[in-house]
């Protein structure tokens, strides 16, 4: 018998002002969900993908049903995205974990879409279960580039499956399960701020689920928290099964829902239950053509998917080049600041804080400054500081023309005098 007990934390992080992300615990189905897109957009599309998650969870429990509620959460957020103009474009990352159980016993489905990721904290080794779904972890799991290129790449934010989207597969995972396994999801707020040897030292060594979590996002905001950051821990316990030993890295190669066996802990299994296990283990076109199943994907779908994944990728990297492309200049607080990126992004594309200058509000005219709350927009960064510079130019000049005279009169004698007023 397996019992669960999840803990779990959530913050915008340091730089977001609002907290885009979802996250989902029942007795059973757990889960984060990303959200991303301008204005309330990326909060909205998370919550629906969790809420459409926790309604087809009360309908089954097992790997279909993972897919079954993805695909609808998908749906449901396109959906929304067309009646509401200004929810045009959002969309949201998701993975999520169900205890699945059945006449092999319990077992844990892991589904994702999206860089929001999955670990397995067993007999004190960490392994990413789930993988990347992005430009650059795509272009290392071919060998293109190497781990390190990949974690600077400059596509290292283009996502290339989301929900809102109107295809895409959904990778699934089942994994064996020992009393004391540790199960995290997380959003890409943890997993690009803190290191999976931190992770695993933090699992290792906090015991209570929920604080377990809050440790974890606050080693992410203090390594920068530069997205929002949130967390899910879920903790085994079965009685009369042990840990089992640390398990051997696992290759890096993605594993598809839909054409390979789902990626799993190697574990001793009672050989008596070996041929259903086999059975279970098998993958999707194995198990197809094993009962006679005609193929459901042909060779000319395959290319038109692989055609329009190309176009997608290209749109969302042309988004983002677009979107870096230009600086604004803005004040936050009495300081006027550097942003690289566009006012209010574009898409799930934010602007980043560039620099903050010594120039203060003091040092403009009055007449600027509401442009500037709006953002001026450059299309470099010498060209805003050059726009900053002028601004304290134009100020200056505007002092030196604008003299304040005061006059002190007493018993027969009068004296003007004239100051400059500096601003």
């Amino acid at each position: 018998m397996t019992v669960l007990r999840a803990g779990s934390a959530t913050d915008p992080g340091r730089v977001r002002a609002v907290n885009q992300d979802s996250v989902l615990i029942t007795d059973t189905l757990f889960c984060v969900a990303d959200g991303m897109g301008g204005h309330a957009g990326g909060e909205v599309a998370s919550k629906a993908c969790v809420d459409t998650l926790r309604m087809e969870a009360l309908v089954a429990a097992d790997a279909d049903a993972m897919v079954v509620g993805i695909k609808r959460a998908n749906e449901e957020v396109i959906r929304r995205s067309l009646e509401d103009p200004e929810l045009g474009g959002m969309g949201t990352t998701v993975v999520a974990a169900m205890l699945v159980r059945d006449v092999l016993g319990d077992h844990m489905v892991i589904a994702n879409v999206g860089d929001s990721r999955a670990y397995h904290y067993q007999g004190a080794g960490l392994r990413q279960v789930t993988n990347d779904h992005s430009v650059s972890a795509e272009l290392m799991r071919a060998g293109e580039i190497t781990a390190e290129e990949a974690a600077h790449h400059g596509q290292r934010h283009v996502i290339t499956r989301v929900l809102g989207m109107n295809d895409f597969e959904v990778d699934l995972f089942d994994l064996e399960l020992f009393d004391g396994d540790r199960i995290l999801l997380c959003s890409d707020g943890l997993s690009n701020e803190v290191s999976d040897e931190e992770i695993a030292l933090v699992l290792g060594n906090i015991e209570d689920p929920n604080a377990a979590a809050a440790d974890l996002v606050r080693r992410a905001n203090a390594n920068g928290g530069q997205d929002n950051i949130s967390v899910v821990i879920v903790d085994i316990s079965q009685t009369g099964r042990g840990p089992a030993a640390i398990p051997e890295p696992l290759p890096s190669a993605p594993v598809m829902a839909e054409s390979a066996p789902a990626a799993k802990v190697v574990v001793p299994r009672p050989t008596e239950v070996d041929d259903v296990t086999s059975k279970r283990d098998e993958g999707w076109l194995a198990r197809r053509r094993r009962l006679g199943m005609r193929r459901a994907i042909t060779l000319r779908t395959g290319l038109l998917v692989g055609a329009i994944a190309l176009v997608l990728v290209g749109a969302i990297g042309f988004v983002w080049w677009y979107e870096q492309s230009s600086y604004y200049v803005t004040t936050k607080g009495d300081s006027l600041v550097i942003y690289q990126g566009r006012p209010g992004g574009l898409l799930w594309f934010h602007p980043s804080l560039n620099e903050v200058t010594t120039t203060t509000t003091k040092d403009v005219l009055a007449i600027r400054l509401a442009q500037l709350e709006a953002g001026v927009i450059e299309p470099s960064k010498q060209a805003a500081n050059a726009y900053i510079n002028n601004l304290v130019q134009e100020h200056k000049a505007a002092a030196s023309l604008n003299p304040t005279t005061t006059t002190t009169t007493t018993p027969g004698v009068s004296t003007t005098s004239t100051t400059q007023q500096a601003g």
